[in-house]
């Protein structure tokens, strides 16, 4: 969820690689952690938080989504 509407998976996917691109290049990103802070947190204009909804899972932060993700990635890529 982005701003009050939802998105599909390859459209929020694209928004966020496109605000990647932009952090990246302002110089802020040294780390998963920060791809996740500057880009992929909350809308940069409303300052409302992403949201993530998975099949039948509750929806939440998508800070929180990420990071799970990110610490089970690397939990099996040891």
């Amino acid at each position: 969820m982005r701003n009050g509407s939802w998105y599909e998976a390859s459209e929020a996917a694209d928004h966020i690689r496109k605000k990647y691109n932009y952090v990246l290049s302002k110089g802020l990103i040294e780390s998963a952690e920060d791809f996740i802070k500057y880009s992929a947190t909350k809308s940069s204009i409303s300052g409302k938080k992403y949201r993530v909804q998975c099949s039948n899972s509750p929806e939440i932060d998508s800070s929180e989504w990420l990071l799970t993700e990110l610490g089970a990635f690397r939990a099996t890529n040891k």
